[in-house]
Protein backbone atom coordinates (compact mmCIF):
# COMPACT_ATOMS: atom_id res chain seq x y z
CA UNK A 1 0.00 0.00 0.00
CA UNK A 2 1.22 3.49 -0.79
CA UNK A 3 0.27 5.26 2.43
CA UNK A 4 -3.14 6.16 1.05
CA UNK A 5 -5.95 6.76 3.52
CA UNK A 6 -9.52 5.80 2.80
CA UNK A 7 -11.69 8.84 2.16
CA UNK A 8 -13.56 9.63 5.38
CA UNK A 9 -11.48 7.38 7.66
CA UNK A 10 -10.44 8.67 11.08
CA UNK A 11 -6.83 9.02 9.89
CA UNK A 12 -7.95 10.91 6.77
CA UNK A 13 -10.08 13.33 8.77
CA UNK A 14 -7.29 14.02 11.26
CA UNK A 15 -4.76 14.66 8.46
CA UNK A 16 -7.31 16.92 6.72
CA UNK A 17 -7.69 19.00 9.89
CA UNK A 18 -3.91 19.27 10.40
CA UNK A 19 -3.36 20.22 6.75
CA UNK A 20 -6.08 22.86 6.71
CA UNK A 21 -5.02 24.45 9.98
CA UNK A 22 -1.37 24.66 8.91
CA UNK A 23 -2.14 26.34 5.58
CA UNK A 24 -1.67 30.12 5.79
CA UNK A 25 -3.44 30.75 2.48
CA UNK A 26 -6.59 28.92 3.63
CA UNK A 27 -6.44 30.58 7.07
CA UNK A 28 -6.33 34.01 5.41
CA UNK A 29 -9.10 33.25 2.88
CA UNK A 30 -11.37 31.84 5.61
CA UNK A 31 -10.56 34.34 8.38
CA UNK A 32 -14.17 35.63 8.43
CA UNK A 33 -15.74 32.16 8.34
CA UNK A 34 -17.64 31.08 11.43
CA UNK A 35 -19.70 28.15 10.14
CA UNK A 36 -20.13 24.41 10.29
CA UNK A 37 -20.59 22.02 7.40
CA UNK A 38 -21.99 18.55 6.81
CA UNK A 39 -20.82 16.68 3.73
CA UNK A 40 -23.13 13.85 2.67
CA UNK A 41 -21.53 11.26 0.40
CA UNK A 42 -24.54 9.32 -0.84
CA UNK A 43 -24.37 5.54 -1.16
CA UNK A 44 -23.98 3.93 -4.58
CA UNK A 45 -24.56 0.19 -3.92
CA UNK A 46 -24.02 -0.64 -7.61
CA UNK A 47 -20.47 0.80 -7.27
CA UNK A 48 -19.66 -0.90 -3.98
CA UNK A 49 -20.50 2.12 -1.81
CA UNK A 50 -23.05 0.40 0.43
CA UNK A 51 -23.72 3.18 2.95
CA UNK A 52 -24.11 6.93 2.88
CA UNK A 53 -21.25 8.63 4.72
CA UNK A 54 -21.65 11.90 6.64
CA UNK A 55 -18.68 14.01 7.71
CA UNK A 56 -18.91 17.35 9.44
CA UNK A 57 -16.52 20.08 10.43
CA UNK A 58 -16.51 23.53 11.98
CA UNK A 59 -14.42 26.52 10.89
CA UNK A 60 -13.92 29.54 13.18
CA UNK A 61 -11.77 32.42 11.99
CA UNK A 62 -10.03 30.29 9.37
CA UNK A 63 -9.24 27.41 11.74
CA UNK A 64 -10.95 24.02 11.80
CA UNK A 65 -11.97 23.63 15.42
CA UNK A 66 -13.79 20.31 15.12
CA UNK A 67 -14.30 17.44 12.67
CA UNK A 68 -16.57 14.42 13.08
CA UNK A 69 -18.38 11.55 11.40
CA UNK A 70 -22.15 11.37 11.50
CA UNK A 71 -25.00 13.79 11.78
CA UNK A 72 -25.03 17.08 13.71
CA UNK A 73 -26.86 20.31 13.09
CA UNK A 74 -24.65 22.54 10.92
CA UNK A 75 -24.82 25.85 9.04
CA UNK A 76 -24.57 24.11 5.66
CA UNK A 77 -25.38 20.66 4.30
CA UNK A 78 -23.72 19.63 1.03
CA UNK A 79 -25.03 16.44 -0.48
CA UNK A 80 -24.13 14.48 -3.62
CA UNK A 81 -23.68 10.91 -4.86
CA UNK A 82 -20.27 9.47 -3.93
CA UNK A 83 -19.11 9.75 -7.59
CA UNK A 84 -19.53 13.56 -7.53
CA UNK A 85 -17.23 13.85 -4.50
CA UNK A 86 -14.69 11.63 -6.30
CA UNK A 87 -14.88 13.91 -9.36
CA UNK A 88 -14.38 17.00 -7.17
CA UNK A 89 -11.31 15.47 -5.51
CA UNK A 90 -9.90 14.40 -8.88
CA UNK A 91 -10.33 17.93 -10.24
CA UNK A 92 -12.81 16.85 -12.92
CA UNK A 93 -15.32 19.39 -11.60
CA UNK A 94 -14.95 22.23 -9.12
CA UNK A 95 -17.14 22.31 -6.02
CA UNK A 96 -18.73 25.59 -7.13
CA UNK A 97 -19.37 24.19 -10.63
CA UNK A 98 -20.90 21.04 -9.12
CA UNK A 99 -23.34 23.26 -7.23
CA UNK A 100 -24.21 25.40 -10.26
CA UNK A 101 -24.90 22.28 -12.34
CA UNK A 102 -27.00 20.80 -9.50
CA UNK A 103 -24.75 17.78 -9.04
CA UNK A 104 -24.07 19.02 -5.50
CA UNK A 105 -27.09 20.03 -3.42
CA UNK A 106 -26.57 22.68 -0.75
CA UNK A 107 -28.80 23.75 2.14
CA UNK A 108 -27.94 26.91 4.04
CA UNK A 109 -27.40 30.65 3.60
CA UNK A 110 -26.23 30.82 -0.02
CA UNK A 111 -25.00 34.45 -0.07
CA UNK A 112 -22.84 33.70 2.99
CA UNK A 113 -21.49 30.52 1.39
CA UNK A 114 -20.71 32.25 -1.91
CA UNK A 115 -18.60 34.85 -0.09
CA UNK A 116 -16.25 32.03 0.90
CA UNK A 117 -15.91 30.45 -2.58
CA UNK A 118 -12.14 31.11 -2.74
CA UNK A 119 -11.65 29.50 0.68
CA UNK A 120 -13.67 26.48 -0.53
CA UNK A 121 -11.50 26.21 -3.65
CA UNK A 122 -8.35 26.26 -1.48
CA UNK A 123 -9.82 23.62 0.85
CA UNK A 124 -10.40 21.31 -2.13
CA UNK A 125 -6.86 22.01 -3.45
CA UNK A 126 -5.50 20.90 -0.08
CA UNK A 127 -7.63 17.75 -0.05
CA UNK A 128 -6.17 16.85 -3.45
CA UNK A 129 -2.73 16.63 -1.82
CA UNK A 130 -3.79 13.91 0.64
CA UNK A 131 -3.04 10.36 -0.59
CA UNK A 132 -6.60 9.10 -0.98
CA UNK A 133 -7.98 5.59 -1.32
CA UNK A 134 -11.49 5.24 -2.74
CA UNK A 135 -13.39 2.01 -1.99
CA UNK A 136 -15.52 -0.15 -4.25
CA UNK A 137 -15.83 0.66 -7.93
CA UNK A 138 -13.78 3.83 -7.46
CA UNK A 139 -10.62 2.06 -6.25
CA UNK A 140 -8.81 2.61 -9.58
CA UNK A 141 -9.31 6.38 -9.18
CA UNK A 142 -7.34 6.46 -5.89
CA UNK A 143 -4.36 8.80 -5.87
CA UNK A 144 -1.28 9.89 -3.98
Amino acid sequence: MSGRMELGSDEYLERFKELLNSDEEYNTLAKTVDDSYTLVLQAEPDKGIAETMMVGFEIKGGIMTDIWKGEKETSFIMSAPYRVWVDILLGKIGANRAFITRKLKIKGNMPRLLKTAKATDRLVELLRTLPTEFPGGYKEKSFG
